[in-house]
């Protein structure tokens, strides 16, 4: 721990994430309290940071590039882009035209990339602008993209969030591997969970429809 208080200074003092100052009082928080049961966004992205290996969205973009190398000038939309969009950014350079969604948004429309500041939910009828949705961690929204994505038979891929998130009927999973199954139950057959390992410190929950 002494040793991450120690480069946490230098990690403030940069902020390469662009956190803002509560983002970076929980980060010093959970790096003096650390489980190992849970970890924020924010502290695996600091882990990789201490190791010079590259953040997370642009492991989720190297992938996602990948997946659609056939696709090269596919249209994508990102659901809960956060408040910079930076997948979305990441994305754009490599070719895909990109449009962003997030009712957080600090950052403005490009020649290269649209941006809309609003929430998305199971009832969006927007998917027919794009060929493929994407999302990291998309929290609360996680549910509302697999059941619209799967109502307009969009194709479509998710980071999953390390913790639990309130289902649509209101209930509670009772922890994250709970939360997965409930998502995955949605329509078994038609979708695939992978636990990817994109570095190695902390492997990711992806969860895609088998069309894409």
């Amino acid at each position: 721990m002494l040793y991450e208080l120690i480069r946490f200074k230098e990690y403030k003092e940069l902020n390469p994430c662009k956190l803002t100052p509560q983002q970076m009082a929980s980060l010093e928080v959970e790096i003096k309290h650390h489980s190992i049961l849970r970890s924020s966004d924010e502290y695996v992205d600091f882990t990789l940071w201490m190791n010079n290996l590259p953040l997370r969205q642009e492991r989720f973009a190297k992938y996602i590039s990948r997946r659609l190398k056939n696709h090269p000038n596919a249209k994508l939309l990102e659901v809960g882009c956060g408040r910079l969009g930076r997948l979305s950014k990441l994305l754009a350079k490599e070719g895909f035209l990109m449009t962003g969604i997030d009712p957080k948004l600090e950052v403005s429309s490009t020649d290269t990339i649209r941006f809309y500041k609003q929430k998305f939910d199971c009832k969006t009828a927007i998917l027919d602008d794009y060929d493929y949705v994407i999302a990291q961690e998309p929290c609360d929204a996680t549910e509302h993209i697999i059941r619209a994505c799967l109502n307009q038979n969009k194709p479509f891929m998710i980071s999953l969030c390390g913790s639990p998130h309130k289902l649509i009927s209101g209930e509670n999973p009772k922890d994250v591997y709970n939360w997965f199954d409930c998502l995955v139950n949605i329509a078994p057959d038609k979708l695939v969970f992978r636990w990817v390992e994109f570095d190695p410190f902390f492997k990711t929950p992806i969860l895609r429809s088998k069309i894409f």
